[in-house]
């Protein structure tokens, strides 16, 4: 044997997660532990609903009606009376029926079944993006070692690899500059005026939240008409008016008054 496989890194025996590979803990096996009793509760609770599902749009097994009318046409049991042939004429076709029900009944639980258990794997299984964080909060960890005195402990792996976690989510979530510009392109249908679509836009996602926190009611749109806000048909609340970009509350006594607080999140 060469001199390179007799060093210490290729030697057998004992474990490797050292060094580079602390907090890389070993795999087990996917069949012992509480893995198994996690998966087998799930899919308790999966298979009744993905057999509903499937109970619903699997066609009904139908009764051989056919069989049944072909048994009387031929006198197959005419001898024995009307009603022995009646009995008799049944008898292969509910056979028939029965077995074709059996075999429905058992291919959608044996469907759920499977439905149930590959979901509940697939729930159980720690994603892709939670062991790239992971691997990488160790290798943050090992570079910093101001920030993470005591090293590649267990806890500070967990820390740093949620922080990554919650980095990926905000990632993934719209920003409310998109929203709004997104919001801002449909009433850009609507009035045909840059502006307008805008200020409609940024009250629906700045001011409205604001408005209900508040304990007031936000609503749609106000228009001047002849200088004074035409109130017809307008309940209490607080409305946008697009046209100046203000925020005007319709209040109980019906009266238009402008709220200057929220036409400043405009």
């Amino acid at each position: 044997m060469s001199r390179t496989l007799k060093r210490p890194m290729f030697r057998r025996g004992g474990s490797t997660n050292n060094g580079i590979m602390t907090g890389i803990v070993d795999r087990t096996k996917k069949e012992n532990g509480d893995f198994v009793t996690n998966v087998g509760k799930r899919t308790d609770v999966l298979a009744p609903e993905f057999e509903t599902i499937l109970d619903k749009y699997t066609p009904k097994t139908r009764l051989p009606i056919g069989q049944l009318g072909l048994n009387l046409a031929s006198g197959k049991f005419a001898g024995d009376g009307f009603l022995q042939n009646l009995v008799g004429s049944l008898q292969d076709p509910y056979a028939q029926f029965t077995k074709a029900d059996d075999a429905r009944e058992a291919a959608v639980r044996t469907g759920a079944a499977k439905l149930a258990l590959g979901q509940a794997m697939k729930e159980a299984q720690p994603s892709k993006t939670v062991l790239k964080n992971r691997r990488t909060a160790i290798v943050n960890i090992k570079a910093n070692p101001e920030k993470f005195p005591d090293g590649a402990t267990e806890a500070n792996i967990i820390k740093e690899t949620a922080r990554l976690n919650k980095l990926d989510e905000a990632g993934k979530d719209p920003s409310m500059k998109r929203l709004i510009s997104r919001r801002e392109e449909l009433y850009l249908a609507t009035y045909g005026d840059g502006s307008k679509a805008r200020n409609h836009a940024s009250f629906d996602f700045n001011v409205a939240p604001e408005i209900s926190q508040a304990g007031k009611v936000p609503k749609g749109r106000i228009k001047l008409k002849d200088g004074v806000y035409d109130i017809k048909r307008k309940t209490p609340g607080v409305y946008i008016d697009v046209d100046n970009g203000k925020v005007i509350e319709i209040t109980p006594e019906l009266e238009a008054i402008e709220l200057p607080e929220f036409t400043a999140l405009l």
